[in-house]
């Protein structure tokens, strides 16, 4: 087993850390389709999310908390305006209202698997996705794109903009959102072809090697028939050279019995 197929092992069988603990419900297809290949897995995703966090550490703990920030609201689909509105009855300190677009890490098996699917990226619009090379070996493609949304909503507690400015927000978020999905279809669709490509260039590939393999074979068989051939007629050569030579050797007229003839 070598090192990615032991990672993949690794990644696959682990525990997902993640806060949510699962697979987005929007990925869910691309994610399964990428780890069943043999050339990726995926080492992290977020199908994309709409939050509001605040930074304080004080207040109830009736919000989510996670390095150091309140998360008064959050939605991996298109936010509603009341749900946001009613989490802002939590915040305490500088709150922040953000849309975050669909990001994913992808080990890969070789460069070329790599380039193959950041070429998806590119083409399905996340246009600031790249590869990593790491210390050891490992090659990583990040899908991502430079359209998020991240505004200040307050300061010390105190809301510095309207509800009206609000409802903006999240109408700006939600068409954000809706474009992130289709960078996503898009993006499930170029994979799936190139995943196709891949595999019918593995077959050729694998084809090819077994008539490589025959006609190897077929010269072998041949060269064997000709040798045989060609020990068969040495072997007939050397009985006809051995017969002839017999054939001089008795003959009566270099017998002593003619020596006396006159």
């Amino acid at each position: 087993m070598n090192n990615f197929d032991r990672d993949k092992e690794r990644a696959l069988s682990g525990v997902d850390l993640s806060r949510k603990g699962s697979i987005d419900e929007k990925i869910h297809a691309l994610v399964a389709l990428l780890n069943t290949s043999t050339d990726f897995f995926t080492t992290s995703s977020c199908s994309g999310r709409i939050i509001i966090f605040d930074d304080s550490k004080k207040g109830g703990d009736t919000s989510v908390k996670k390095k150091g920030c309140k998360w008064l609201y959050t939605t991996h689909d298109e936010a509603e305006y009341d749900a946001a509105i009613a989490g802002l009855q939590f915040l305490n300190g500088d709150s922040v209202f953000k849309f975050e677009p669909f990001v994913l890490h992808v080990q890969c098996k070789s460069l070329s698997s790599a380039q193959s699917m950041l070429s998806c990226a590119v083409a399905s619009g996340f246009r600031n996705s790249g590869i990593s090379l790491g210390n050891k070996g490992k090659i990583i493609v990040a899908v991502r794109s430079t359209h998020g949304l991240e505004v200040p909503l307050s300061l010390d507690g105190e809301l510095l903009v309207t509800y009206k400015y609000i409802e903006k927000l999240v109408q700006i978020a939600n068409k954000k959102m809706q474009e992130n999905f289709l960078r996503i279809d898009r993006f499930f669709a170029n994979v799936t072809s190139t995943l196709e490509t891949l595999n019918s260039a593995d077959v050729c590939d694998s084809n090819l090697a077994v008539n490589n393999s025959n006609v190897t074979k077929h010269k072998r068989k041949k060269h064997e028939k000709v040798k045989v051939k060609h020990s068969a007629g040495t072997s007939i050569e050397k009985h006809r050279t051995i017969s002839s030579n017999e054939i001089i050797i008795d003959d009566l007229s270099e017998c002593s019995l003619f020596d006396n003839v006159t």
